[in-house]
């Protein structure tokens, strides 16, 4: 970016004051230099109410050559072909254009700030005369917008070839390195992403585990809690009692076992004369009541043959205790 002459640092005072957004030396893709075939840089882009406003500041070499050389005559077509082409352009897109002449830098706050507010009220279909110099010129309505980047490509570097010498013209904003530098640092940036997203990445981790581990800790809380809970509602509908007192049994040294006399059986065991015939019902009865003072049927089958001599069977014994 060139360094703004001193009726152009004057012009960016006066747009701070009035609070007005702009650019310097903005450019836009179709407004190209036929001269050079570049793309051409206006002086003050401003965002007027969304809208966008041009002002250009033109200095004494846009009316007159610096001198009679072929250069400086050449100097001068080329930026009067420069001057129509921006008109052109501007005209062409509803693009309110305020050019200030050199001669009326003097009366530079009065201008701006009626330019400024002819657009606000979308003065349209004229041109009208500041001084006598200085001219803004309005084509239609509704005016272009203003957007907040640059429609077209930054060029900071570009060469201007004429006859007899290039030259490289670098704006403030840019920056000359060799590729391989640029590799490394690009290399460097890539490495130091890298790093990030680990970190990030274990941290997350880091976080996760945590909220486990207090989700757990949350979860052994509330059941101790409530073993606690519940073991004091226990505790308080608890009965208390007393175990009852153990009653000492005397024993009597003088006393006797107590023999119990087995009933006696004057019936017939046998349906028939035969050792091995059928038992009456009444030998079955009397059979079954010797189990409440035999303890097995071996007793109660030795028991009839010691005193009644009647040899019975042991399945016929079971069947009468059934």
């Amino acid at each position: 970016m060139i360094q703004p002459s001193v009726p152009e640092s004057q012009i960016i005072g006066i747009l701070n004051n009035l609070r007005i957004v702009f650019d310097r030396e903005r450019t836009f893709p179709n407004l190209i230099s036929k001269a050079e075939n570049v793309l051409l840089p206006v002086d003050f882009a401003l965002n007027i109410n969304g809208f966008l406003a041009i002002i250009e500041y033109n200095g004494s070499q846009h009316y007159k050559a610096k001198n009679s050389s072929t250069g400086a005559h050449e100097a001068l077509r080329r930026l009067s072909s420069n001057g129509t082409a921006r008109l052109d352009y501007c005209n062409k897109n509803n693009i309110p254009l305020l050019i200030i002449h050199y001669k009326d830098k003097d009366r530079l706050v009065k201008i701006v700030s009626d330019f400024i507010e002819d657009v606000k009220n979308s003065l349209h279909g004229t041109t009208k005369s500041y001084t006598a110099h200085t001219k803004g010129y309005f084509k239609n309505i509704p005016y272009g917008t203003f957007e907040d980047s640059p429609t077209g490509p930054i060029k900071p570097i570009q060469v201007h070839k004429d006859d007899t010498l290039g030259y490289i013209s670098l704006s403030n904003d840019a920056i000359v390195w060799t590729k391989k530098e640029l590799n490394t640092l690009l290399a460097r940036i890539r490495s130091y992403e890298n790093k990030v997203n680990q970190y990030k990445s274990i941290t997350a981790d880091l976080v996760l585990t945590i909220d486990s581990l207090q989700h757990e800790l949350k979860q052994k809380d509330a059941e101790l809690s409530e073993q606690a809970n519940s073991v004091a509602a226990e505790s308080n509908s608890a009965v208390i009692t007393t175990p009852e007192p153990k009653i000492k049994l005397k024993l009597v040294e003088d006393s006797k076992p107590i023999e119990i006399e087995t009933q006696k059986f004057n019936g017939n065991f046998r349906k028939t004369s035969s050792t091995r015939g059928p038992l009456t019902n009444e030998a079955r009865i009397f059979i079954k009541s010797l189990s409440e003072h035999h303890d097995t049927v071996t007793e109660i089958q030795k028991y009839l043959k010691d005193n009644y001599h009647e040899s019975v069977s042991l399945p016929t014994l079971k069947k009468c205790l059934l």
